[in-house]
């Protein structure tokens, strides 16, 4: 999301009149676009912008932005901190990014914008991206669910979703400028609820686009979903996108345990279009735990989700989040999760040290794990996952599969980067032609996670 966000952003100040540019002595403008999800993250920007602050007196017209997530956890608190900065962007205030950049500039004053509705942005001003293959979509943002450790209900606000009409145009179009593979983004992609034509409240907006809205929701077993409502769900939606013509790949991220169901599975299990690989956070292995983090399931209803989508889709590929050092975590509860881990066998999984977050339940709670054990924990984890993925691509060998070709290699530019529909990292001899293809290749050995292979 944030990637998405930067490209946003740098688009719509290109268009502006404005330009990169390589070295930060030759800028006029400094922003930093943010993340407020680990402590670690946040103390990267405050000390680049403690940085500035000799930059900013030797160049008293150089403007100095931050963007984003810390913006909406810290407001005029900027200000007063760091009083070199000179414009803040909320989360959903994008579009006024080259409004409030030229007011800043022109008023000589601290501007803040925050808005607490809305995307902050139309997808019309996406920059186009002739000569690349593969785009982000943000079809949802914000957060319902409020776990006790997570910031983002914060900083993002309330769900709220993309209209299906709105997002089938933008993936459209995404196709006719050379796109090939769209991953559509969300803090919680899958808890996706869009909405029909039908039920807009817009006097512009007849019968022939409802219908038509109706036809993209028909799906393969039967007639064209209608249930009265107008409500479009996220499997609704990967249905309807499949159908584009253009479009060979397309991934998804993050989901929530809560709304991966069985209509999920099988519509990916039936569109070979859909990428293999299914992130789905886990957190904890320890029900207490779970508890404690707001969570609302079990392991073990976890543990049926999974058993069901290996079942439905036999070549998933399943990744995970985990949290250790969680505020009343005993080494009975890390236990747990280390069984976990074992247990289930994640092809991939993010391991992190507990970070408390302003304005989280969590936060207000006492945090008695010694650092030392947060990091004993977190390296065991780490090096049990590393063995399981290390064992489940070694099984890989000698398979052919079907892989998307999405540059040239940094290595060597006589071979090309691609990825399975796992997304896993696959590495054989190419050429410039193609990329954006697809490929049938071998796999013939395997490093540091990244495959070898040949074409088949």
């Amino acid at each position: 999301m944030n990637e998405f966000d930067t490209n946003l952003a740098a688009g719509l100040l290109r268009k502006g009149g404005h330009s990169i540019v390589e070295e930060q002595d030759e800028a006029d403008v400094i922003l930093f676009n943010t993340c407020s999800v680990r402590q670690h993250a946040e103390d990267r920007v405050f000390n680049q912008l403690a940085q500035l602050k000799a930059a900013k007196k030797q160049k008293p017209d150089l403007l100095i932005g931050v963007m984003g997530c810390m913006v909406e956890n810290y407001k005029t608190k900027f200000f007063i901190d760091y009083p070199q900065v000179d414009l803040l962007i909320g989360t959903r205030s994008i579009s006024e990014l080259p409004k409030v950049l030229e007011k800043a500039r022109a008023e000589r004053r601290q501007v803040i914008e925050l808005a607490k509705t809305g995307f902050g942005y139309e997808l019309y001003e996406m920059p186009r991206l002739e000569g690349k293959m593969q785009a982000y979509l943000p079809i949802m943002t914000g957060c319902d669910k409020v776990c006790s450790f997570c910031v983002v209900p914060y900083v993002r606000g309330r769900e709220i979703s993309r209209p299906l009409r709105e997002v089938v145009d933008e993936v459209r179009r995404l196709a006719e400028q050379g796109i090939k593979h769209v991953t559509l983004l969300g803090q919680n992609v899958n808890s996706y609820n869009g909405t029909l034509a039908s039920v807009i409240a817009s006097p512009a907006i007849g019968r022939d686009e409802a219908i038509s809205e109706q036809r993209l929701l028909r799906r393969p077993e039967g007639p064209p979903r209608n249930d009265g409502h107008g409500d479009v769900t996220f499997p609704d939606l990967l249905d309807a996108l499949c159908e584009i013509d253009g479009i060979e790949k397309i991934g998804f991220t993050t989901s929530h345990p809560s709304d991966a169901t069985e209509e999920l599975y099988r519509v990916i299990a039936r569109n070979p279009k859909i990428s293999r690989r299914f992130h789905l956070p886990l957190q904890s292995g320890s029900d207490f735990i779970l508890g404690r983090m707001k969570r609302d399931h079990t392991l073990t209803e976890y543990r049926k989700k999974i058993d069901l989508m290996r079942e439905l889709i036999p070549d998933v590929a399943v990744t995970t989040d985990i949290i250790v050092g969680f505020p009343g975590e005993t080494e009975e509860d890390y236990e747990a999760t280390k069984k976990a881990l074992a247990d289930i066998q994640f092809d991939g999984a993010f391991i992190f040290k507990y970070s408390p977050r302003p304005h989280t339940a969590a936060a207000r709670w006492d945090d008695k794990t010694p650092a030392e054990e947060k990091n004993r924990r977190n390296n065991q984890l780490l090096q049990i996952q590393r063995e399981i993925t290390r064992r489940k691509n070694q099984t890989l060998l000698g398979e052919t599969v079907k892989v998307m070709v999405e540059d040239m290699s940094k290595r060597s530019r006589e071979e090309v980067l691609a990825r399975t529909w796992q997304e896993k990292k696959v590495v054989f001899k190419g050429t410039p032609e193609m990329i954006g293809s697809l490929q049938t290749v071998k796999l013939t050995s395997v490093t540091d996670e990244t495959f070898r292979a040949e074409v088949a």
